[in-house]
C-alpha cells in the first residue's frame, strides 16, 4: 500500500480531532441512551437520576461543557421516546447501545454508570436491574463481572 507524503502533521491532527470528535459524540449519544434505559425503568426520572448521569461525563473523560449539553440533549431525546412508547423507547436505546459492541473499556465504564444511576434515588429495584442486564446483553458483556450489581460483602 503506497504512503500518501503529501499529508503533513496539521493534516493528521484535523483527522485524528475528528475522529476523536466523532467518538465522543457515539459516546454521548449511547450514555445518554443507556442512562434513558435506567432511569425509565420504573417508569419515572428522578432527579437524582438525571444528576447522577450528567455527573457520568468525568468517568468517560468527556469534561468539557459542550460535552455536558450534548449529553443533556441527548438524554431529553432518547426519554422523549420513553414518553410516547416504552417498548420503542427500549429498541432505541438499546440499538444505540449495541454500536458499542467492541469497545470493552468503555462498556465497563458504561455499566458501572448505569448501576451508579439505578442506586442514585437509593433504590436499585429489580426493573432498574433487568434494564441493566439487557444492556449488557446488546453489549455482549456479562453483568456481573462487568459490575451491574453492587458488591455484597461475603457474610459467613
Amino acid at each position: 500500500m503506497p504512503i500518501d507524503r503529501t499529508r503533513n502533521g496539521g493534516d493528521l491532527r484535523r483527522q485524528l480531532e475528528d475522529w476523536h470528535e466523532e467518538e465522543a459524540s457515539v459516546q454521548i449519544e449511547t450514555i445518554a441512551a443507556a442512562c434513558a434505559l435506567i432511569a425509565y425503568a420504573d417508569g419515572v426520572v428522578r432527579q437524582a437520576e438525571h444528576d447522577s448521569m450528567a455527573a457520568s461525563l468525568s468517568r468517560f473523560g468527556l469534561l468539557d461543557e459542550q460535552s455536558r449539553q450534548e449529553l443533556l440533549i441527548e438524554f431529553e431525546q432518547a426519554t422523549a421516546r420513553f414518553e410516547i412508547d416504552h417498548a420503542v423507547g427500549e429498541m432505541a436505546a438499546l440499538a444505540t447501545i449495541a454500536r458499542l459492541q467492541k469497545s470493552g473499556r468503555f462498556a465497563r465504564t458504561l455499566v458501572e454508570t448505569c448501576r451508579h444511576i439505578g442506586e442514585a434515588d437509593g433504590h436499585y429495584i429489580v426493573e432498574e436491574q433487568s434494564a441493566l442486564v439487557k444492556i449488557c446483553r446488546q453489549l455482549r458483556i456479562e453483568p456481573i463481572g462487568a459490575g451491574a450489581f453492587p458488591l455484597v460483602p461475603n457474610v459467613s
